[in-house]
């Protein structure tokens, strides 16, 4: 390759290799704030649990959201309503774009294939490649969104979707599923509350707010006191899970550029090497028709 464009090419490559590092840092900025929002939302979720697990120990309340709708109900009406009513599960499948070829997705749509069965399952799809998922396997679309249809009230909009569908809809589960780490292969559950499980969040163990109930009055009632919580805890639940999806996908993306950037370091070095071999060799060769032109003269005269 002739010298200048080496240099060119050199030169082309420390601009990207500038843009990316730019990306990287701007990345893991991002993920920095992702993991305290993280943190903020799986605590406040857990401690909302908490609360109104202390409120139906206490008050011996009943309700769909707390406890599996099956256990509300004796055997014997149970088994009679299951010949009229098969129990479904709401499935909200959240998928982010990737890029480089990578695919966090297949196995989770495997899991989902394999362990629902589609005349008891609806779907609320989020996502371009959720949205392709659920209309290739024919599945029940309650609701979708896509990839530009996402915005900031999409958390608290879908808190209330799934307030009123596990409510109204004769769900015995609403589950959530996400690319992540800290459930590789499975879902997450949101309800009912006794098998939350997006605990598996958070590495620390740390311990829930502790409340005395006694201590406080409750207003207005026990009742629209326990809704609005479970308002709350659905929305911080959502948010958390949207917020991991998010996170998981931005360590991606890091471990992406980090390989990127390690790649133009080899061939910013190559190059560079090249560069200092070439000049050493000109130089040289300056050296040599320097001594040349000398000795001639010094012939000449």
């Amino acid at each position: 390759m002739h010298f200048k464009k080496i240099e060119e090419k050199k030169k082309s490559l420390d601009n990207i290799y500038l843009r990316v590092n730019n990306e990287k840092n701007i990345l893991l900025i991002e993920i920095m704030k992702l993991s305290k929002k993280l943190h903020f939302y799986v605590k406040n979720a857990l401690n909302n649990k908490h609360l109104i697990s202390q409120l139906k120990t206490e008050y011996s309340v009943k309700n769909k959201f707390i406890q599996n709708r099956n256990i509300l109900n004796n055997a014997f009406s149970q088994k009679i309503k299951s010949l009229f009513v098969k129990p479904k599960q709401l499935w909200i499948y959240l998928t982010e774009e990737q890029k480089h070829s990578t695919d966090s997705y297949t196995r989770y749509e495997q899991m989902m294939l394999k362990n629902i069965k589609k005349n008891e399952a609806e779907f609320i799809l989020i996502g371009d490649r959720a949205i392709e998922f659920g209309q290739n396997n024919k599945l029940q679309i309650v609701r979708q969104y896509t990839s530009e249809q996402r915005n900031q009230n999409l958390e608290n909009e879908l808190a209330f979707l799934v307030k009123y569908l596990y409510a109204d809809g004769n769900y015995e589960s609403v589950r959530f599923v996400i690319s992540s780490n800290k459930n590789f292969k499975e879902a997450f559950t949101i309800l009912p509350l006794e098998k939350f499980d997006v605990y598996k969040f958070t590495n620390t163990n740390e311990a829930t707010e502790k409340i005395n109930i006694k201590d406080y009055l409750i207003f207005p009632d026990l009742q629209s006191f326990i809704d609005s919580e479970i308002n709350i805890f659905l929305t911080n639940s959502i948010h958390a899970l949207m917020i991991e999806s998010y996170f998981y996908n931005a360590k991606n993306k890091l471990i992406t550029t980090n390989q990127i950037i390690k790649q133009l370091d080899e061939d910013i070095l190559k190059l560079s090497k090249k560069i200092i071999k070439f000049k050493r060799e000109k130089e040289i060769e300056d050296i040599v028709m320097f001594f040349r032109k000398n000795k001639k003269s010094s012939e000449d005269a």
